[in-house]
């Protein structure tokens, strides 16, 4: 399989990127104790696309006549639109199936399924030392993911960069994935706060001079707070964990031969022994997660759908969406039961006992980084077709059926799971789905751009200043905006019609 071949492709991720620095330049923008970025690894050597010239339609914006969805065009006849034939909604699909697993989210997302429980998992009144009861909705996955629901404490190149017009030698705006507070997520106090902001000046306004307006500064940092007392968003992603990481079977940790976090670690559980503790350390416990959201996706792909950037020849090479599908497909089984013993086998014991619902999404445009310095992250085509992995992982639970990637999902083997918000817009052009586009340093001069930077990390713009480049894949505090805010909406129900149907299933306990 292809994953196996990433063994040996790991052995040169230290060097593979080395054409695009100065020796003098740091690997990592975001040193000194914060999460790593995966700032280098093995780039695509037959990816040719240019910045910005990847083109492609957004699911949200296709239409399906009939049921007949449009094809991507790849060896497999992928489908582009959020559930494949059954089009991209499944409320009101023509499909049985689909209608079934729409209103099966609906009761699992309705009181008594998720409901405000003590520390010991019990329903209140909590025994003394099991309170208060809260509904924990956890959020996992990588550092975009860590930057849009907390915001980073430090700037990329943070102190390094000695131009006196940026305000305190900042790159200003352009966040690390850093570690998240969480502190006192339902707490009315303002001081300390669960999200990040660049340190110094005053706490709501980062030390850059940039507010970053993360999810949860959007829904705990004003007046009104946006979600219910007894409703704890709670920050478990963290820089440079992948997929893989989040994978504790032999197909991904051990595959990878990749210690999450810092390295220190032998823990394929390692992950989710952080969020673990890090929830006891905030007053929360497991039995309380009811909800979770996942973004991340597979790390450094080399090998797209349609097979025109993968190693000429070679048919083993399997592409990166399936490999992002079978990830998935085990993080899902992991999620239902069980907790690992010493040895790597089932304990028995369901990490979240009382898990009801999943949201899976794929990434923002990645086309930015193409040929990029520093693009060797999540370039296209590859960020557009994790969109097929989500899919199909969903279509393999709505139809019951294993994907030949997935594996068995279905409700005895994965939680009900489906789509969080579609992020993907075609670069600059604006979706009529999701009414989002991305921009960069690079399409300053496009009116659809217009004053913005860019929503992915642009670096020092400034000619004299070069060497502090940017990955153009991290979102900037304008990405994270962008993001954060669709899922302001998403929460809300105010999302635009083609996704409207998705805030059905928190809508009955967000509020709570």
């Amino acid at each position: 399989m292809r994953k196996l071949c990433l063994s040996s492709l790991f052995v040169f991720v230290l060097t593979a990127c080395a054409w695009a620095q100065s020796p003098a330049t740091p690997n990592n923008p975001c040193p000194n104790g914060t999460a790593s970025e995966g700032g280098s690894g093995p780039c695509d050597p037959y990816l040719t696309l240019g910045p910005g010239e990847f083109q492609a339609a957004p699911f949200l914006d296709t239409l399906c006549p009939s049921n007949h969805c449009p094809r991507y065009g790849d060896q497999d006849n992928n489908i582009v639109s959020l559930y494949g034939d059954f089009g991209n909604n499944e409320a009101t699909s023509s499909n049985s199936g689909a209608v079934a697993h729409y209103r099966k989210g609906v009761h699992l997302g309705t009181p008594p399924n998720i409901q405000p429980l003590c520390k010991d998992g019990n329903t209140p009144p909590c025994l003394a030392g099991q309170g208060p009861a809260e509904i924990v909705f956890l959020f996992i996955g990588f550092s975009n993911c860590d930057i849009e629901i907390c915001g980073g404490n430090s700037d990329a190149w943070d102190g390094q960069d000695h131009n006196p017009a940026l305000f305190q030698h900042h790159l200003a705006g352009q966040p690390c994935a850093t570690y998240c507070p969480n502190l006192n997520n339902p707490n009315t106090q303002r001081f300390p706060v669960a999200w990040n902001q660049v340190k110094g000046g005053d706490q709501n306004v980062g030390g850059d001079g940039v507010t970053q307006q993360s999810f949860l500064y959007q829904i705990y940092g004003g007046q009104t707070r946006l979600v219910g007392p007894d409703v704890v968003v709670f920050n478990g992603a963290l820089g440079a964990q992948t997929l893989d990481k989040w994978d504790p079977t032999p197909y991904g940790y051990y595959a990878q031969h990749n210690d999450c976090q810092s390295g220190q670690s032998h823990d394929p559980e390692c992950n989710y022994n952080r969020v673990m503790t890090d929830l006891q350390a905030n007053g929360y416990s497991e039995a309380q997660v009811q909800a979770i959201f996942v973004k991340s996706a597979d790390p450094y792909p080399q090998c797209d759908l349609k097979r025109l950037y993968c190693p000429p020849g070679d048919p083993t090479f399997e592409p990166d969406a399936y490999i992002a599908e079978a990830y998935l497909g085990d993080i899902m089984r992991y999620l239902k039961c069980c907790e690992l013993d010493d040895n790597g086998n089932s304990t028995g014991i369901p990490r979240y006992p009382h898990l009801q619902q999943i949201f899976i999404t794929s990434r923002i445009y990645g086309g930015y980084a193409n040929g990029s310095p520093n693009g060797c992250l999540n370039p296209e085509p590859f960020a557009y077709e994790l969109s097929f992995a989500v899919q199909r992982l969903i279509l393999a639970q709505i139809n019951a059926t294993p994907d030949p990637y997935s594996g068995d999902v279905s409700y005895n083997s994965a939680p009900w799971f489906d789509w969080g918000p579609y992020l993907w817009a075609s670069g600059v052009n604006i979706s009529s789905g999701n009414q989002l586009n991305w921009c960069d340093s690079t399409t300053r001069s496009d009116f659809r751009c217009a004053n913005n930077l860019g929503d992915v990390r642009y670096g020092d713009l400034d000619q004299d200043y070069t060497q502090y480049f940017g990955d153009h894949t991290h979102p900037t505090f304008k990405g994270q905006l962008k993001v954060a805010t669709q899922l302001v909406e998403w929460i809300q129900g105010n999302l635009p019609m083609a996704q409207s149907f998705l805030s059905d299933w928190v809508r009955n306990w967000i509020g709570q």
